[in-house]
């Protein structure tokens, strides 16, 4: 699993090598920072009253999330795509395929989760045509990134004079 630690570096992790007790406690740490974010904008000053109820709300409502397989990211935090040029064309691919081949799944989903529904579904897609998009991405990669020659300009013709 490739971990983004910041600036721009990632990390290949095992998990397969983190004992149970590590393991819980990674669970622990990324369950509480993603529910403490999900009802950080519910505050006292918004609701001196209710804020504690909405605060509930939303935490339990990011729970329900997680439970059905929904993801949001926000890239306030740092950068959550892939930051491998590659790896950002192949999740490109994926999307187009998966717009295309779930168009109807899409369009079923409430507007406020179409967008974490496609990117689940990308992300799986890439994973599973890792193989068959990589050569495609690695040659998208490479014309993207050739610089095109500096347009010579074009030699001014000389002004006639009138006879």
């Amino acid at each position: 699993m490739l971990v983004p630690v910041g600036k721009g570096i990632e990390l290949d992790v095992d998990v397969t090598r983190l004992n149970t007790e590590v393991m819980d406690h990674v669970v622990k740490t990324g369950l509480r920072n993603l529910t403490m974010d999900s009802h950080a904008s519910a505050t006292q000053k918004a609701d001196p009253t209710g804020y504690i109820a909405k605060s509930r709300e939303l935490a339990e409502r990011k729970l329900a999330s997680l439970y059905s397989g929904v993801i949001r990211t926000q890239a306030i935090d740092g950068p959550k795509a892939p930051t491998d040029p590659v790896a950002m064309v192949i999740l490109r691919l994926a999307r187009k395929a998966v717009q295309k081949k779930r168009a109807k799944e899409l369009t079923a989903a409430s507007k406020g989760d179409r967008l974490a529904l496609l990117n689940k579904l990308a992300t799986e897609y890439a994973e599973a045509h890792n193989s068959k998009l990589r050569p495609r991405a690695i040659k998208i990669v490479e014309l993207e990134s050739d610089e095109a020659e500096p347009a010579k300009p074009e030699p001014k013709a000389a002004k006639r004079k009138a006879a």
